[in-house]
């Protein structure tokens, strides 16, 4: 039975034990050479690790076959998708980072974990002016094809997301909980927003509440995934900067905003800025440290392709049936006239091309 179990699966069983954590499932792994040695060899590795007694008990049950089985069952009757270390697509810019993660539970597009991302950070209490800030460099950074990650959080996190997606670009929500807990609940429309047209990620099994304690943790991830950090407002000792020190640290570029010298939120920014981070007062200020990524003349282009094309009738037809949410493709030729049916799929393309419909996951399409 124990053949039938992949190794990312008995890696799947233990990040399922509370308390165990992945520190030392690490050891674990670094010491046995693999999870399924470290499960065969449990007793010595329980001696070894000294853990306290509930979280033995714990792993002894999760590591039992019929468990584990119950386990991968129970995962993939869901909509989360798992992504471990051991796996080939596992983000290689997160496999080098110190620290890094073992697993990512995701909902979303997990294509957007290989794109060139930038992590946009900052003040929870964002000024007008800091505000202005974000969305205005973010949505010139979105046009221009970078995915933009943050932290889901109040304030400048929440107004990076929303700015990337009212430019239909796309963005990463990296959680400091498990990928099923809404965190901050006021934020669950923005949540159900970026789980269908973009990506959310959590290093945490589900279920995991949110502990102060993971947030900084999951900060790492925010930097590890990027190019670089753009850091708009926040205090001298705020959480934006422990992201720009894992990014300092992880080797990723350092960008920071300014602002009024009689701004509490604009020391945070202004002291990295002396540190020598970036000083941006344009996304031109951004692009051109990865000019070798991004053409200079992307956005000039875009300019010079002139107006959208106006739709045709049997594209005025389909859009009408397509909603925000997302709407199957068998429920909307259902609803479709025999001529409008026969071109369905070229009026979805045409859509599409327009920039008035994204194509997502299992045959849905989506107005933006």
């Amino acid at each position: 039975m124990m053949g039938e179990i992949q190794e990312r699966d008995w890696l799947y069983a233990l990040l399922l034990v509370t308390g165990l954590g992945r520190k030392r499932i690490r050891v674990l792994y670094d010491v046995y050479g693999s999870v399924s040695e470290a499960v065969k060899n449990w007793e010595a590795a329980d001696s070894f690790l000294k853990l306290p007694v509930k979280v033995s008990q714990a792993v002894r049950e999760h590591i039992k076959e019929e468990k584990v089985l119950s386990l991968l069952q129970a995962r993939g009757k869901g909509n989360v998708q798992y992504l471990c270390f051991l796996d080939q697509d596992f983000p290689e810019q997160l496999r080098h980072i110190p620290d890094s993660p073992l697993a990512l539970f995701c909902k979303g597009d997990t294509s957007l974990l290989y794109q060139p991302s930038i992590g946009v950070v900052g003040s929870r209490r964002p000024t007008p002016y800091g505000k202005t800030c974000c969305s205005t460099l973010v949505k010139e950074l979105s046009e221009q094809g970078l995915v933009i990650v943050s932290g889901l959080a109040y304030g400048i996190d929440g107004e990076a997301h929303l700015a990337t997606l009212q430019s239909a670009g796309k963005t990463i929500g990296v959680l400091g909980c498990g990928i099923d807990q809404i965190y901050p609940s006021r934020h669950r429309e923005l949540y159900r927003k970026i789980e269908s047209f973009g990506l959310l990620i959590s290093e945490y099994p589900p279920g995991t509440p949110p502990l102060p304690g993971l947030f900084p943790e999951r900060n790492r991830i925010i930097s590890g995934l990027c190019l670089g950090i753009l850091v708009v407002e926040g205090a001298e000792k705020s959480g934006s900067l422990v992201t720009a020190d894992c990014a300092l640290e992880q080797g990723r570029d350092v960008f920071a905003v300014p602002g009024s010298i009689f701004s509490l939120v604009s020391a945070g920014p202004h002291n990295l800025i002396k540190q020598g981070a970036k000083l941006v007062t344009s996304s031109a200020d951004v692009l051109e440290e990865w000019s070798h990524i991004f053409s200079p003349l992307q956005s000039t282009n875009r300019q010079q392709e002139g107006a959208i094309p106006p739709l045709d009738e049997h594209e005025k037809a389909v859009l009408r049936f397509l909603s925000y949410e997302g709407t199957h493709v068998d429920e909307l030729i259902s609803q479709l006239t025999p001529e409008a049916k026969q071109k369905v799929h070229r009026s979805l393309l045409q859509l599409e091309t327009k920039g008035k419909i994204v194509s997502l996951p299992g045959g849905f399409f989506a107005r933006r």
